[in-house]
């Protein structure tokens, strides 16, 4: 099993080594990962700006491939050869800089995400694991950067990844493949899907009323493709102290990842970017679980479809009360057990 390597621990061992040892150097390298590709952080410790520089000998890449790299602002990206640095000689380092002050955490993180794609998607070229790496985050950047989720959709996510870590409870000797099944932050109707099953899940404020709301038609279909769906319902209280932050809850799933399955750890990482979260901006708000509840979203449930539509009328959007649902209602357990 791939070993991660804790950027952020690494960077805080070099400024504090820096620290107690007397010393007129302004500039510190540390290698910290041993086999190929080598990789080496360092600090310039006049201003604490990070550095991490990758080995990219073997695969000679030209002046073009580096200038077509994504940046953005606070990033710079060269080369450096070295004839010897430590006991490696000739070699030619991929360095990538933070060039904005203040800036060390999300740096970290995405040093952090780059690290962690090389060390489990060794069968790729470096140039492409590193390509993807700073694409998705240059996009993250375009999209997100001074853009929070809404209270909604902050709702919205804290249900999938609550399913996420009741799945991950529920059988904590499993390889975590829940990870797999999360389709929602790709855009697919259906937030679950495991072969032909799909799970959609409904994060609801307590009411007076039972209602749920459904997007559009196709929302609760079943077809040859999900021929089982299942609504998870969870009925949630927001305050600011009682319960689980996105942040917190975030943070239990990768750290159950990370020991069980790293590579799913790193996918989940790239899940909460493609939906634009980095977990630090989400600790106001508080989700306290009032309730849990699931149905089987058969044909006879009630609902609207594109069959049952008259012609022409497409886009609907509508509520489903619940308290008419209750002959559809199923134990728990069946929605975490879908392939077992």
């Amino acid at each position: 099993m791939v070993l991660l390597i804790n950027i952020s621990e690494r960077f805080k061992l070099l400024i504090e080594q820096s620290k107690n040892e007397e010393s007129d150097e302004i500039y510190r390298l540390e290698p910290i990962y041993f086999q190929t590709p080598f990789i080496l952080i360092g600090i310039d410790l006049l201003n604490m700006q990070r550095r991490i520089y990758i080995d990219i000998t073997s695969e000679k890449w030209d002046e073009d491939q580096l200038k077509s790299f994504p940046k953005w602002r606070g990033i710079d990206i060269g080369q450096e050869y070295f004839s010897q640095i430590g006991p490696l000689k000739d070699k030619n380092f991929l360095v990538i800089s933070q060039t904005v002050e203040g800036s060390e955490e999300i740096f970290e993180q995405v040093l952090q995400n780059l690290v962690n794609h090389i060390l489990i998607e060794e069968e790729l070229p470096l140039y492409t694991v590193v390509y993807e790496v700073l694409d998705r985050w240059h996009n993250f950047f375009k999209r997100k950067w001074d853009t929070k989720l809404t209270l909604e959709e902050e709702m919205g996510l804290f249900g999938e990844l609550y399913y996420i870590n009741r799945w991950l409870e529920t059988f904590p000797q499993e390889p975590p493949l829940i990870i797999n099944d999360w389709k929602g932050p790709l855009k697919n109707r259906i937030d679950f899907v495991s072969k032909n099953s799909g799970v959609e899940i409904k994060t609801v404020a307590p009411k007076i009323r039972d209602e749920i709301k459904i997007s559009n038609e196709k929302q609760l279909e079943i077809n040859p493709v999900i021929d089982r769906l299942f609504l998870y319902i969870l009925k949630v209280e927001v305050n600011d102290s009682t319960g689980m932050s996105l942040r917190i809850l975030i943070e239990t799933i990768e750290e159950q990842l990370t020991d069980r399955a790293p590579s799913l750890a790193v996918k989940f990482k790239d899940l909460l970017l493609e939906v634009g979260v980095i977990s630090e901006d989400y600790d106001k708000n508080y989700f306290f679980v009032h309730e849990e509840l699931a149905y089987n979203a058969t044909e006879e449930f009630p609902k609207l479809t594109s069959k049952n539509l008259p012609m022409g009328i497409t886009n609907v959007s509508y509520s489903i009360d619940m308290s008419h649902c209750k002959s559809f209602k199923v134990p728990l357990e069946g929605i975490f057990n879908l392939n077992k």
